[in-house]
C-alpha cells in the first residue's frame, strides 16, 4: 500500500507483537512487525521507516520504525499505532509503502488481504457518514 513516509500503521486486530527488530537491521534488511492476532491469524507488516527524521539516510534506529514502547511480547489493541510507513529493506527504489500480509491460522497459509482491507474501509466510511449526519 503506497502512502506517505511516517504514515501511522495500525494494528488490525487485538493481539501480541511476536517479532520486531530491536536493533537497526543490516543493510538490505527491513524493519517489520509480526502480530499474532487473538483471532488465531498472523499479520505481517514490512518496510517500516528506517530514516532519521527529515532525511533519507537509511540509518534510523527502531524508535523511528515502531510506536513508542512497542516491544516483543507487547499486547496491542485493534486501531493502536504500532509503527510508521517507510522504505526499509529492498523497498528504497519503489518508495514508501507498507507490505501487509495475512496468514490464516499459521504462517504457511497466506491469504489475499485486499478483501479484508476493502471491508475495513467500507466500514470506516459508513461509520464516518453516520457520525456526520446525526
Amino acid at each position: 500500500m503506497f502512502c506517505a513516509k511516517w504514515t501511522p500503521i495500525l494494528a488490525v486486530v487485538n493481539g501480541t507483537v511476536d517479532w520486531i527488530a530491536t536493533a537497526r537491521p543490516k543493510s538490505g534488511k527491513s524493519y517489520a512487525i509480526l502480530l499474532r492476532g487473538d483471532d488465531g491469524n498472523q499479520y505481517f507488516y514490512d518496510h517500516l521507516n528506517n530514516d532519521n527524521p527529515g532525511t533519507k539516510d537509511n540509518l534510523g534506529d527502531p524508535e523511528f520504525a515502531y510506536a513508542p514502547g512497542l516491544r516483543n511480547g507487547a499486547r496491542v489493541t485493534a486501531g493502536a499505532i504500532i509503527g510508521y510507513v517507510g522504505d526499509s529493506g529492498d523497498a528504497e527504489p519503489s518508495g514508501p509503502h507498507l507490505h501487509f500480509e495475512i496468514h490464516a491460522g499459521r504462517w504457511d497459509n497466506p491469504v489475499d488481504p485486499a478483501p479484508a482491507l476493502r471491508a475495513a474501509l467500507s466500514k470506516r466510511s459508513a461509520l464516518s457518514a453516520r457520525q456526520s449526519h446525526p
